[in-house]
């Protein structure tokens, strides 16, 4: 059972304009085409069963039309989970919010950089506050992305801060709480009430033991992801594999941690 608890894609007609905008900004390269078949074919491949897909609205306006674009996705599909997106200027977010609940959906994405606030600022604590109490996942994009110059508007120091101020709020720091921020995570979200992903973290930084690191957090709080269409699934996958933990522990990595998060029943494609 494997769970890729954070992927990407856009609809058909805008996926080739979307990928090579973001891999020239970002100056990464994409392994398959950004399309919801891509994604699906992909983790086909990786031996992946299901994929959280995490939308990003960039401008108030796109809110509402992502949204409704990934409710038909999970209405067809059963082997996709998608996020809702709340941009933070966004002036109707409570009711979009409201709706996200009503229509099923787990959690919401934001990206503090693409949106551009601090995920400490104030003034987005009504708006957790709103996603907390529908009980939904609250994952925020951690640490820099290429596409950005600093500062960087979610970093662990700053999380930390969120973790505190909201204590029974279930949130997920993508790329193990901070990409290229990982001192940083060490010192601020180890073993802190916080799901871990761990999109861009294998192979990205020179760590020893990782097995320690993730036992040191704690197993459980600890979610597969791979950040596609930025990295190769199946690679993925095999980095996981090849880690030095139980076959209880790579279960719970794999998929279990995510499936109890997540209060589903995983279907396999």
């Amino acid at each position: 059972m494997i769970i890729d608890f954070h992927t990407h894609c856009f609809p058909d007609d805008l996926a080739p304009k979307a990928m090579s905008k973001l891999s020239q900004n970002s100056g990464m390269p994409y392994y398959h085409d950004g399309t919801l078949s891509g994604l699906r074919e992909s983790a086909k491949k990786a031996g992946i069963d299901m994929c959280v897909v995490l939308p990003i609205a960039t401008k108030p306006q796109q809110t509402r039309a992502i949204n409704r674009w990934t409710l038909s996705i999970i209405k067809e599909y059963k082997d996709i989970i998608c996020f809702g997106t709340i941009h933070p200027e966004f002036e109707e977010w409570q009711q979009e919010i409201e709706w996200l609940k009503m229509q099923g959906f787990k959690g919401i994405k934001f990206h503090p950089d693409y949106q551009d606030f601090f995920v400490d600022d104030r003034k987005m604590y009504p708006i957790y506050d709103a996603i907390v109490q529908n009980n939904m996942i609250i994952l925020f994009h951690s640490g820099v992305d290429p596409a950005f110059k600093p500062p960087y508007h979610c970093t662990p120091k700053r999380l930390k801060r969120v973790l505190k101020d909201f204590p029974s709020a279930k949130i997920i720091a993508a790329h193990m709480g901070g990409y290229r921020f990982f001192d940083e995570t060490r010192e601020y979200l180890l073993g802190e009430n916080v799901y871990l992903d761990t999109s861009f973290f294998f192979g990205e930084i020179e760590i020893e033991n990782v097995e320690e690191v993730f036992r040191k957090h704690g197993i459980e709080k600890i979610l597969f992801a791979t950040d596609s269409p930025w990295k190769d699934q199946k690679k993925e996958v095999e980095y996981v594999k090849k880690l030095k933990l139980s076959s209880d522990e790579i279960e719970m990595i794999f998929g279990k941690n995510a499936q109890e998060l997540l209060k589903i029943e995983v279907h396999h494609m």
